[in-house]
């Protein structure tokens, strides 16, 4: 069974992706709240990938997707972006993409979608 860290700052987000990947592919799921929060878990869950919002409130997507990526450098890890307020999720996906993500996708995106980015990077 995988490990999926599913990191968003929208609860609802969270449980979707929780469902989908716990119910629907049988991977444990853990939970963060925020960039923070992923951060922290980063060093004692060891994911095999992490699928996470690319705009965390308290950080800017370079420093945290470059913070995932230190933290885990072998794990994948699959950001999302429906932009924010000053950023187009255009911008937003690509400054993921630059900072080290591994797949960066626009929200909402398709299951189909989001199970084979993630399915690359599961063991």
């Amino acid at each position: 069974m995988a490990t999926v860290l599913v990191a968003d700052d929208d609860p609802n987000v969270r449980f979707g992706f929780t469902r989908l990947f716990a119910v629907a592919q049988g991977h444990e799921v853990i939970e963060a709240n925020g960039a923070e929060m992923a951060l922290k878990l980063m060093a004692s869950v060891k994911p095999d990938v992490v699928v996470t919002e690319a705009l965390m409130p308290t950080m800017t997507v370079l420093e945290y997707i470059k913070a995932l990526r230190w933290a885990w450098p072998h794990g994948g890890i699959v950001a999302l972006s429906a932009g924010g307020m000053h950023q187009s999720p255009e911008f937003a996906i690509g400054l993921a993409s630059t900072a080290g993500a591994d797949e960066v996708l626009r929200k909402p995106a398709q299951n189909t979608v989001l199970l084979a980015a993630v399915g690359k990077h599961l063991p």
